[in-house]
């Protein structure tokens, strides 16, 4: 079933790319007339287990913080009526407060270099969208206040996004409101049933500027539960860091509501 929407001037609209160059690429793609383009993680023939097993035939899916598309694509390519969602303003995204680094030092300049470096993500979606024929609609926008005009959706898959939030919960709270059925969320995990997360960071390591909070299994059974989901399911795999060339284990959960 299909969210029902109820402005077509929420969504973004289509841009025209031609050029690799003008592109940056977080998942590694297949494209038509390009062959094989080398992103930060390959999930190629690994979208049912990256997303539990939750199928989305005839559902309409929201994959938040798209990115480059690849999960928005293959749910399409299954038969789901796809909105991808990511940031409109880089902004919305906190660092860590590195001392020395540029988003501590000059937030504004900052801005501006990460918002270009953001636009050539989009510019790898849209680029795939079109070589790929895709139907997906875009919204850009601010993941902690989604707008209820949007609609509803049945399934929201949230992929790689939570731990390189500040506030976690109060993004999936947002998730949730537009979320009829399922939420599938995947990401580092602490196998624990206590409420507890480590913080992921290190003053020594200020490359990792963008990874804060790793939750319990305990805290998101707790967070579910007060949004009015349950925890159905919980999987853990191992995914190719492609730029890296090596494996990473990530778990999904799947939350359905109760």
């Amino acid at each position: 079933m299909e969210a029902a929407l109820n402005s077509e001037a929420m969504f973004a609209r289509p841009r025209l790319i031609e050029r690799l160059e003008d592109c940056f690429f977080y998942h590694t793609m297949d494209l038509p007339g390009l062959g094989l383009i080398h992103g930060h993680w390959d999930l190629r023939g690994r979208f049912d287990d990256y997303i539990g097993g939750v199928a989305v035939t005839g559902k309409s899916v929201l994959d938040v913080g798209c990115a480059t598309g690849f999960l928005s694509f293959a749910a399409e390519e299954r038969g789901a009526s796809v909105v991808s969602f990511d940031m409109s303003d880089v902004k919305q995204q906190t660092m860590l407060p590195f001392k020395d680094k540029l988003y501590f030092q000059d937030r504004e300049k900052w801005a501006q270099e990460y918002g270009a470096e953001i636009e050539r993500w989009k510019n790898a979606y849209w680029l795939c969208h079109r070589l790929l024929k895709s139907q997906a609609r875009v919204f850009y926008g601010n993941v902690y206040d989604l707008p209820g005009e949007l609609g509803q959706f049945d399934v929201s898959i949230v992929g790689g996004v939570l731990e390189h939030l500040a506030d976690q919960i109060t993004a999936l709270a947002s998730i949730a409101k537009l979320t009829r059925e399922t939420i599938v969320v995947v990401t580092p995990l602490l196998e624990s049933d206590e409420r507890i997360a480590r913080f992921e960071a290190l003053a020594s390591n200020p490359d990792l500027d963008f990874t804060w909070w790793r939750y319990s299994l305990g805290v998101y059974r707790e967070v579910f539960g007060m949004l009015g989901f349950r925890i159905a399911s919980v999987s853990s795999s191992d995914y190719y860091y492609d730029y890296g060339d090596r494996f990473e284990k990530r778990s999904t959960l799947v939350a359905v509501r109760k």
